[in-house]
């Protein structure tokens, strides 16, 4: 117990002390940013097939981003039976980590966002907007970001748009309307996310089996060696209630352990000292740029 308290002690002083170093402002007018041809951008809508109300409540918010859109048919969990959740997931290790078996709709929402992620890589797109079917935001605010964060796509392989849990923002850089961040402690959630085509390759190679929620993976950049930001402040919601696809199992039988408490408190080092060494390699290589523009003028 002394070393879980000194461990967050030493998570909050390194908070404080990068939240310093590394504040910046955000004020920034969209009319800096030009609009993005830099690569073909595809819309990926999740929706079950029996959820037509859902498909009804988000559809005109994203034809009106005026991108291509392509519906993908959710996988059900409630249709899939129990040799096929065993089959494609480390029961053994969910339940030891989350001390319940994977609820069925939990199952569903990750082989839905998987789906979608094969799906991009088939076309030709460079970058996919993966949207669940419960979210409201404003379509021409939101384009606006895409395209001016797509103009600094070195910076990002994914970058959510929905995100749960405040994660100690710190800027990267400017964003129309906003700016791009990473997060120093944990996110979850992914109603609204944006991917290039290397980010679906590594998310794809270590998706089986399954071992934990789908916001939970696509989150832990340290494992597929990604760079994960955000769009602070935020303006994808979910709004229309709770998620069709992620439907409750009475298999769940949550309790607290041990093995969770350490499996979280393992994950949030990793997230921390991941991303603070990012913040710290593009810090050096921002200063040496502007040491050689300089010497060059």
């Amino acid at each position: 117990m002394n070393m879980v308290i000194a461990l967050i002690c030493l998570e909050a002083a390194l908070l404080f002390f990068c939240g310093r170093i590394f504040r910046k402002s955000n004020n920034k007018n969209c009319e800096n940013f030009r609009a993005s041809n830099s690569g073909k951008i595809g819309v990926y809508l999740i929706n079950l097939d029996r959820a037509r109300e859902r498909l009804d409540f988000v559809t005109p918010q994203i034809l009106a981003l005026d991108f291509p859109i392509n519906r993908i048919s959710a996988v059900d969990g409630s249709s899939l039976s129990s040799e096929e959740i065993e089959s494609i997931t480390d029961l053994k290790t969910y339940k030891r980590i989350f001390k319940t078996h994977p609820e069925v709709g939990t199952i569903g929402c990750s082989l839905s966002h998987e789906k979608t992620w094969r799906a991009f890589l088939e076309s030709d797109n460079e970058f996919a907007i993966i949207f669940e079917d419960d979210v409201q935001f404003s379509p021409a605010k939101l384009r606006e970001v895409i395209e001016s964060t797509i103009e600094q796509k070195s910076l990002w392989d994914i970058v959510n748009f929905e995100t749960k849990h405040w994660g100690c923002p710190v800027e990267i850089s400017k964003v129309c309307h906003g700016r791009l961040v990473l997060y120093l402690t944990n996110v979850t959630h992914a109603g609204c996310y944006m991917i290039n085509r290397r980010a679906a390759h590594r998310l794809l190679q270590k998706f089986y089996p399954i071992k934990m929620p789908l916001d939970h993976y696509f989150t832990s950049a340290w494992e597929f060696g990604l760079k994960f930001a955000g769009v602070e402040p935020r303006m994808v919601f979910q709004k229309f209630g709770n998620s069709q696809i992620k439907m409750p199992s009475d298999r769940k039988t949550k309790t607290i352990s041990a093995t969770n408490i350490i499996y979280n408190i393992q994950r949030a080092i990793l997230h921390f000292g991941y991303n603070l060494l990012r913040l710290i390699i593009q810090k050096r290589f921002k200063s040496r740029l502007s040491r050689f523009s300089y010497r060059i003028r």
